[in-house]
């Protein structure tokens, strides 16, 4: 499955928002990417057509199983370059290296993230 880093910014926002409440609703997605609506709701059709999530009558915004896990997954590489980026030397904002961590997760490679065997 193709996703970009657009659509793993997207499923880490929902991912993190559902850990702090479990009603996540497109407003607040917005509101935590610097989005509009609809941009959000566009990208929520996408993710539903392939099976990352869910959005129930009222607005509100699940993650499947393959979602969670992917998200999770890419929360996890995100966290490990954001760690290792400002060894680089770079000014950046909170957000920017957020941001950057996204990108560079969502192109790298898997095994790239793998622990070497001893």
């Amino acid at each position: 499955m193709d996703l970009t880093a657009v659509h793993l910014r997207y499923l880490l926002a929902i991912y993190e928002l559902g850990r702090a409440a479990p009603d996540v609703g497109a407003a607040e997605v917005a509101k935590v990417l610097h989005v509009s609506r609809p941009s959000v709701t566009r990208m929520l059709a996408l993710l539903m057509d392939r099976g990352l999530l869910v959005r129930e009558r009222y607005g509100k915004i699940y993650l499947t199983d393959s979602g969670f896990l992917l998200a999770k997954e890419f929360q996890r590489k995100t966290q490990a370059l954001c760690a290792r980026i400002p060894a680089m030397g770079l000014s950046l904002t909170e957000e920017e290296l957020l941001d950057t961590a996204c990108l560079l997760a969502g192109s790298l490679p898997r095994h790239v993230f793998e622990k070497p065997e001893k």
